[in-house]
C-alpha cells in the first residue's frame, strides 16, 4: 500500500469521522435536557465525572495575523473516577476515558467536549470537577458547559507560577527562592490564599514576569487543595497533559512536521478515537468507505 493511498484514505476517514461527530455533538450541545438529563440528588449516583481540558501549539502552513505559523489544539478529556485504578506504587490508571480534539476556537470544541461529557454520564454523578490550567478560555467554557461543577486550578500550574515569581524575587539566592516558594505553597494549600493574594505586589512586576498576585485572584475559589483532597477529589491535570503528549504531540510535533488546518483536524480526531478505545466507530467509518469504493481492491 503506497504511502499516498494511506493518505488519502486517511483523510476521507478523518472527514467521515469529523462529519458524524460534529453532527452528533451539535445535537447534545443544542439539546442539553435530552443529551444530559440533570438527576435529582438524591437519584445521582456516588462518585465523580472529572472533565478536563487543555491547548498544545502544533506547527501549521499558515501564517496568523501576528505571523506565526503555531495554532493551539485544544484538547478535551471526560473519565469517572468508576474507571480510575490504582497501582501497588499509588498512581492513577485510567481504564475508560474519551478525548476529543479541535483545531481552531473554543466555540468548536464545546459542542465536543459537551457531547463527551453527556456520553459519559454528566448529570447523572453526584460531582462533577473540572480541572485546568487557570487559563481564561478554560474557565469561561467551564462556566457555560457545567456550571454545577468544582472548578479546580491544576495544582502543578500553580507551584509552576509560584516558583517562576519565586525566581524574580530571588534572582540570585536559590535557598530563599525555595523557601518562599515552598513557604507559599504551603500556605496556599492550607486555605490561605487571600493573605499569599495581599502580600504579593502586583503593580510593579517587569515584562516577561508572572503577575502571581492576578493569577491567583483570578483563581481564589478553585484552590481549595486541602478541602478537595479531603473529599478524595483530583487536583492535578497530569491526565489531560499526557493526553496531549499521546494524542497530539507523538503524531503532530514531528521534526519539521507542518500541517495544513483542516488535515491537522482530520488526524487529530483519529488519534483522539484511537486513544480513547472507540476503534470500532472508525471502523464503521471504514466500512462506508470500502462500500462507496473510496478503497481501490
Amino acid at each position: 500500500m503506497s504511502a499516498s493511498l494511506i493518505r488519502d484514505v486517511t483523510e476521507e476517514t478523518g472527514k467521515k469521522v469529523e462529519q458524524e461527530q460534529r453532527t452528533e455533538a451539535l445535537i447534545a450541545y443544542t439539546h442539553p435536557e435530552e443529551a444530559a438529563p440533570q438527576f435529582l440528588p438524591a437519584e445521582r449516583k456516588r462518585g465523580t465525572l472529572y472533565v478536563l481540558t487543555d491547548g498544545s501549539q502544533v506547527n501549521t502552513r499558515q501564517q496568523g495575523k501576528d505571523g506565526s505559523t503555531w495554532k493551539e489544539m485544544k484538547l478535551g478529556e471526560v473519565y469517572s473516577d468508576d474507571h480510575v485504578i490504582r497501582s501497588q506504587g499509588g498512581r492513577a490508571l485510567l481504564t475508560q476515558k474519551e478525548y476529543v480534539a479541535y483545531f481552531g476556537s473554543v466555540e468548536g470544541l464545546k459542542p465536543l467536549l459537551f457531547d463527551a461529557a453527556a456520553r459519559a454520564g454528566y448529570g447523572q454523578y453526584e460531582r462533577t470537577v473540572m480541572i485546568g490550567d487557570g487559563a481564561h478560555w478554560i474557565c469561561n467554557l467551564c462556566d457555560e458547559l457545567f456550571p454545577d461543577a468544582i472548578q479546580v486550578l491544576d495544582y502543578y500550574h500553580m507551584s509552576e507560577h509560584v516558583y517562576a515569581y519565586a525566581r524574580y524575587l530571588y534572582p540570585e539566592n536559590e535557598g530563599a527562592m525555595k523557601g518562599w516558594a515552598k513557604a507559599t505553597i504551603k500556605d496556599i494549600e492550607c486555605g490561605n490564599v487571600e493573605g499569599v493574594i495581599a502580600s504579593l505586589d502586583g503593580a510593579n512586576v517587569p515584562p516577561g514576569v508572572a503577575n502571581l498576585r492576578q493569577y491567583l485572584g483570578h483563581n481564589r475559589h478553585r484552590v481549595n487543595y486541602q478541602e478537595l483532597k479531603d473529599q478524595g477529589l483530583h487536583v492535578g491535570s497530569g491526565a489531560i497533559e499526557s493526553g496531549n503528549k499521546k494524542v497530539i504531540q507523538q503524531r503532530m510535533k514531528q521534526s519539521g512536521m507542518r500541517w495544513g488546518e483542516v488535515t491537522g483536524q482530520y488526524v487529530a480526531i483519529l488519534r483522539a478515537k484511537s486513544a480513547s478505545m472507540m476503534w470500532a466507530y472508525m471502523e464503521r467509518m471504514l466500512c462506508i468507505s470500502w462500500s462507496l469504493g473510496f478503497i481501490g481492491t
